[in-house]
């Protein structure tokens, strides 16, 4: 019990900021402009450093590792998620003080994982070892807690550290080691740099250095993967509908109007892929009635027309799918695996009926589809697909590797137009693309419809918020990269043996540690 309240006691001191946590929210603001939209990746590196810097240079026991974290932590989703308030108050009619509450909330609970890394940190750091605290335990303990996080609840992946990285000579750690990996070399920079300016170890940080950065770019030359057939023609529809007519039943003959024109002036791609939820109801029920000439026609002329909507087992089924549908052979059908919380699914289901009713969230308590699926056969290759949230998790993209040849993935973000979500979302599809080495076709309501290469960068794109329709080219291609193939399991191996390591390497002077190996 005394350890309990002892832990009550430092969490209640690091809820109180002093000069220092300041600074920390300071820093943990700074990171988010490494990442999309604004994506100038060295001030997410100068934040994790200051980061760094107040636990191991500013830090006297634990309060202050886990105030310094939580602090980061609220700067760095405060600004980063800021698009959940958007969504939240102006889509789902909370009101403002329920908006600002849920949000807060959320903050606060991606905040403590960072709170966490702290507490660990000045746990097994010491000062007679700083550099293995800065080169191995503070590496191992950020990439562990993105991990972590990005499991927790179905999965909180926002603003990993590696995906602000890309373009750098260190996005060539990605096809090896995935986004983790690159989060790593990130860590590493930061903690070198807290080496170098702290403790004046000039010499030996620029000597890991000049290794670390070049080796990721040397990876980025290397072709891990070798095209294969003709390039695919794809359309990719934009249909632009804003969120709150989307679900308005007197609205849905005119998206479905917008949709069916759109596809039929494209007919001459070889696919054409609606985005989310395009139809925004039950397939069924649209297939047979509104939309029934236009599925029998896609059939008749063997179309691959690749639909977002709604699907159930039966029309009295308890359950349905978030979905994407081949029309020209509706059992080619994809349910999304992964759920957003809150967004399309409830932990305790007794919630449902009521926060989904106050918060005004249509089709709130989805079923997850299988972790298995069949891939998609368009245009004559394997596809992998897969449904907007599900973008951020390389692990799961992987599963549809070596079969998949490119990969299609369709978003709805209306929810959060006009916010840093939707650059944030493409940029976690550039990561994918650079993990996996698949071209990705990514079609959305509003934007950003895009095709991404091998290499992580844009092929082509349409302007969001916009109807419109991209036409482009998805090359197919054969092999995988080492991601593919072992995932993230190497670095989180990596990082558990550095953090037993430093747990006990910290604990001892260079002499202590010499007298007990030769006792």
């Amino acid at each position: 019990m005394s350890k309990f309240k002892r832990g009550l006691s430092h969490l209640g001191r690091a809820l109180v900021p002093n000069r220092w946590a300041g600074l920390a929210l300071l820093f943990g603001a700074m990171t988010v402009l490494g990442f999309a939209p604004f994506e100038f990746s060295p001030l997410a590196l100068v934040g994790l450093t200051g980061l760094f810097w107040l636990w191991i240079a500013k830090s006297t026991g634990l309060a202050d590792g886990v105030r310094y974290g939580l602090w980061f932590g609220i700067g760095q989703f405060g600004l980063g998620v800021s698009w959940l308030f958007s969504s939240i108050y102006f889509y789902s009619e909370a009101g403002l003080v329920v908006a600002i509450l849920l949000v807060t909330l959320f903050v606060l609970l991606l905040s403590s994982f960072v709170a966490l890394a702290g507490l660990v940190i000045r746990k097994l750091a010491s000062s007679n070892w700083p550099g293995a605290a800065l080169l191995w335990l503070m590496p191992a303990v950020w990439v562990l807690v993105e991990w972590l996080r990005s499991h927790t609840f179905g999965g909180l992946p926002f603003l990993l550290m590696g995906t602000s990285h890309l373009d750098t000579w260190l996005d060539g750690y990605a096809p090896v080691l995935g986004v983790y990996g690159v989060s790593f070399a990130v860590a590493m920079t930061a903690g070198l740099l807290v080496w170098m300016l702290q403790y004046r170890q000039v010499l030996p940080a620029a000597l890991v250095m000049i290794f670390l950065w070049p080796i990721g770019g040397s990876l980025q030359k290397v072709n891990w993967v070798t095209p294969i057939d003709e390039p695919v023609s794809v359309a990719l529809i934009q249909g632009n509908v804003s969120q709150d007519i989307k679900w308005e039943r007197a609205e849905f003959a005119n998206m479905m109007r917008l949709y069916t024109r759109l596809t039929r002036e494209n007919l001459d791609a070889q696919i054409v892929v609606w985005p989310e939820t395009a139809i925004p109801g039950y397939f069924d029920q649209a297939a047979a009635g509104l939309l029934r000439h236009f599925v029998g026609d896609a059939q008749l002329q063997s179309r691959d027309i690749v639909v977002g909507a709604i699907t159930r087992p039966s029309p009295d089924a308890n359950q349905y799918f978030n979905s994407m549908i081949n029309l020209r052979q509706p059992d080619q059908t994809y349910h999304k695996r992964k759920l957003v919380l809150f967004g399309e699914y409830y932990p305790m289901s007794g919630m449902v009926e009521l926060v989904a009713d106050h918060l005004n969230l249509p089709f709130s308590q989805f079923s997850a589809g299988p972790a298995r699926q069949p891939l998609m056969e368009l245009a004559g290759h394997p596809v992998g697909v897969s449904i907007c949230f599900e973008m951020m998790f390389g692990g799961l993209i992987a599963r549809d590797l070596p079969q998949a040849r490119f990969l299609i993935t369709a978003s709805n973000d209306a929810w959060f137009s006009h916010t840093f979500e939707p650059a944030q979302l493409r940029q976690e599809a550039q990561m994918r693309a650079r993990e996996v080495g698949r071209e990705i076709a990514r079609v959305t309501n509003t934007g950003y419809t895009v095709i991404i290469g091998v290499d992580g960068q844009i092929k082509q794109q349409i302007p969001p918020y916009e109807i419109g329709v991209l036409r482009g080219e998805v090359q197919p291609y054969e092999g995988a990269t080492p991601f593919s193939h072992w995932t993230h399991w190497p670095i989180l191996i990596w990082s558990w043996m550095l953090l037993m390591m430093a747990g006990y390497f910290t604990r001892y002077s260079f002499s202590e540690l010499i007298q007990r190996w030769l006792r």
